[in-house]
């Protein structure tokens, strides 16, 4: 009997290695599907920041900030009002991917707080952005996840 109870237990033992080892196996798939979500979703927004940061003038924009800024909205010429649509565009881009990171876990909620606040705060009206930022985060949300279009309208 205690033969037989010894083989019940290595049996169960091994059955139990064999089960921990599948969890295992199952736990590094979803880490690989992660991984490759967060490599996918970096290739496409880091190429469309990439083509949006070519379109910026460095020579113009800060001057058409500073327009936004002093209250001169009116002032800015069609070519300054482009350079703060790519300029708003890449800002979007960006908290989206932040967004997205945050949600697969690799922000935590401290490092995503920031992003949260200048993106609520770019929205409130009495900053300067709020118009521009606004107009342009409209015309984004067809491109946009939905997900993330849904988080920025739950802010306000």
């Amino acid at each position: 009997m205690n033969r037989f109870s010894r083989k019940d237990i290595a049996e169960g033992v091994g059955l139990v290695a064999v089960v921990a080892s599948l969890i295992f196996v199952a736990w590094e798939l979803h880490e690989v599907g992660v991984a490759s979500k967060i490599a996918a979703r970096e290739s496409v927004t880091a190429g469309h920041l990439e083509f949006m940061g070519s379109l910026i003038d460095e020579e113009v924009l800060p001057g058409a900030i500073w327009k936004l800024h002093s209250g001169e909205e009116d002032e800015l010429s069609d070519y300054e009002r482009f350079q703060v649509d790519i300029h708003h565009q890449r800002r979007w881009r960006h908290y989206e991917r932040t967004y997205y990171l945050y949600e697969l876990g690799v922000l935590n909620e401290q490092e995503w707080g920031g992003f949260r606040v200048a993106m609520q705060t770019s929205m409130t009206e009495d900053h300067p952005f709020s118009a521009t930022s606004r107009e342009t985060f409209d015309g984004l949300r067809p491109m946009l996840s939905e997900e993330f279009v849904n988080y920025v309208d739950s802010l306000e």
